[in-house]
């Protein structure tokens, strides 16, 4: 089934915002740059916002652009192509800062915030994460209190919030109770960081992405008004979904740009290469390896337009889209760009020819809205809880019969009984890939007779979804796991060959993580 395109854009109005945005990393960007400062220069955000870019889908009555779903997806795969720290500071503000208050907010507090957020005179995001809490949202530990005067108070902390200092506004999200100590459920509220009682924590020195502050917040006694609720009270989580959401499709547009950047240079390299074989391009290994990373890049952008045009139709999207686009299209995004370096050889190695910091920038999301190992068990564990649900979901899709027999034997492997909790583990992250692969050869299969290119890649979904269904199969049950102290006793008796190596540098920012250190 083809989604209708319901988008309200004016084409030329996206043409000129990427044309503008290709101009501008031409003659103005300097990836390096910010690379080497861990900065934006600052010029950047005030030449971005008189584009828009600060509110790509703000209502045009606040001063946004009012983009549909699918054309502000085209915009975050052109981010993406360009610099990974663009697409993740515009991404972190119109995709984690804005829908929250843009749909939970109270109307007066809508027109007082999001025309300065628009236009790029106040940055927000989100603050869910926290030391002991990743994207689970149900596990926040900060606490916030209603106060006889219908006024809230937050104490907590928050970690690994991108923009988190920097932001004007910042999405808070707590653990509430009433004046009488009850528990009323995670709560939105919407935080002025020049409140009393918000500390900005130090910026956190990361791998990639460094232009992008990554910060943890502390909030002490930090009182609100009962107008910063983003929803009613207790309805916090239903925010932070949709944000969460809304991300995960954003990060697969983003490295869909990525794959294709990474892709472009790539074959540049192999035409022009001349190994002992001949020409690398037309080496037949390497020729396999471009075909399968074009495949792949092909597939991401199917679900990309696909969840982008349903968003737009109106249309219900069902959730394990969204969670496929953030499994499969972050995994096969760090494949294309590994593999890009690779295919470059020594080249790709040398960090001044994009794709080094690609490498390192881009390897954040795996990471970003839950990691891929955490998000694929917990798909899986929705679909052992409802076998039969694999098979509805190719409901979306004109398939042929043998994938509706591919798709019954993933629902087969999901009724698998487990020996323990460890295996039930294993075999949900088994049935969450494999049912990310079903919606992927579904989607690729209703549209392979457009191409030559979409052929081979319907094909290769399907071969990726048959593979991996026959070796999970063969696999079933699962060889017994060490315990986990066995495993370790084991790793620490590499102590007896390493011995102690931990580097003791003065400086918060300098020392081991907590959870990481020897004692």
């Amino acid at each position: 089934m083809e989604p209708t395109d319901h988008s309200g854009t004016t084409p030329d109005r996206v043409s000129h915002l990427l044309e503008f945005l290709r101009r501008y990393s031409r003659q103005r960007l300097d990836s390096r740059r910010m690379d080497e400062r861990r900065a934006f220069p600052t010029s950047l955000i005030p030449d971005l916002a008189a584009h828009g870019l600060f509110g790509l889908q703000i209502a045009e009555e606040h001063g946004g652009l009012g983009l549909s779903h699918s054309d502000f997806l085209r915009v975050i795969t052109q981010l993406g192509a360009i610099d990974a720290n663009l697409f993740v500071l515009l991404g972190v503000h119109n995709t984690l800062g804005v829908p929250p208050v843009a749909h939970y907010a109270a109307e007066h507090v809508k027109n007082a915030v999001l025309p300065d957020v628009a236009q790029g005179r106040a940055l927000i995001t989100s603050a869910i994460s926290e030391p002991g809490a990743g994207s689970n949202v149900r596990a926040v530990q900060a606490r916030a209190e209603r106060w006889p005067d219908g006024s809230y108070v937050i104490n907590g902390s928050k970690q690994w919030i991108s923009l988190g200092a920097d932001a004007t506004y910042v999405n808070v999200f707590a653990r509430l109770s009433d004046e009488y100590g009850r528990d009323l459920g995670i709560t939105g509220f919407l935080v002025d960081t020049s409140t009393p009682g918000f500390v900005g924590g130090p910026e956190v020195l990361t791998l990639g992405l460094k232009a992008v502050p990554q910060n943890s917040l502390e909030f002490q006694s930090l009182r609100v008004p009962g107008d910063a609720l983003l929803g009613g009270e207790g309805a916090g989580l239903l925010a932070a979904k949709e944000a969460f959401m809304r991300g995960r499709v954003t990060l697969a547009a983003g490295g869909l740009g990525a794959m294709m950047r990474s892709l472009e240079l790539a074959e540049r390299f192999a035409r022009r290469r001349q190994v002992a074989t001949g020409n690398l391009a037309e080496n037949g290994r390497i020729h396999q390896l471009f075909a399968e990373s074009v495949a792949a890049t092909q597939a991401v952008e199917a679900l990309v337009h696909y969840i982008g045009a349903r968003m737009d139709s109106g249309e219900h999207v069902p959730e394990e889209l969204f969670f496929a686009a953030k499994i499969t299209g972050c995994e096969l995004m760090w494949q294309v760009v590994d593999r890009s370096v690779q295919l470059l050889g020594a080249r790709g190695y040398v960090d001044t020819n994009v794709l080094g910091q690609f490498f390192r920038d881009y390897r954040l999301l795996r990471i970003f809205e839950g990691s891929t190992e955490a998000i694929t068990v917990y798909l899986g564990s929705r679909m052992l809880a409802a076998p039969q649900r694999v098979l509805s979901l190719l409901d979306e899709f004109d398939v042929a019969p043998h994938l509706q027999e591919l798709a019954a034997g993933v629902a087969k492997l999901a009724s698998a009984k487990t020996a323990n909790v460890q295996s039930q583990h294993v075999l949900a992250n088994v049935v969450g890939e494999l049912t990310c692969w079903t919606i992927m050869a579904g989607l690729t299969g209703q549209s392979q007779h457009r191409s030559e290119m979409a052929q081979y890649t319907a094909a290769w979904c399907e071969q990726q979804l048959s593979e991996r269904l026959r070796t999970a199969e063969q696999g079933t049950p699962f060889v017994e796991l060490p315990t986990v102290d066995a495993i370790a006793r084991h790793i620490g008796s590499y102590d007896d060959t390493i011995g102690d190596v931990e580097q003791r540098r003065p400086g918060d920012q300098n020392d081991l993580d907590l959870l990481l250190r020897r004692h």
